[in-house]
């Protein structure tokens, strides 16, 4: 359960309103979408960021999400393989 991975732990101590998502949503479609949101401000510039050790967590989390929900992987729109296939 995510409730004892480390990375989620020191998420959850400093946020625990964003702990509370990312437990909701692991093992989800919307996590993904929840740490897209994460990554980008939508406060026009007021946002301050995660502190660094918040920060490694969550892509630390984000990594293993992946790992553990490969059939949930987004898959991008590489535009360079896209170039080079012409």
């Amino acid at each position: 359960m995510i409730e004892s991975n480390p990375n989620f732990e020191v998420i959850n101590t400093a946020f625990p309103h964003l702990g509370k998502k990312l437990k909701l949503f692991w093992g989800c479609p919307e996590f993904n979408a929840l740490m897209d949101e994460l990554q980008t401000d939508t406060r026009g510039g007021k946002r301050a960021g995660f502190p660094g050790p918040v920060l490694n967590a969550l892509f630390m989390l984000a990594m293993e999400h992946e790992v553990a929900f490969p059939q949930l992987v987004k898959k991008q729109n590489d535009q360079w393989i896209a170039t080079r296939k012409r």
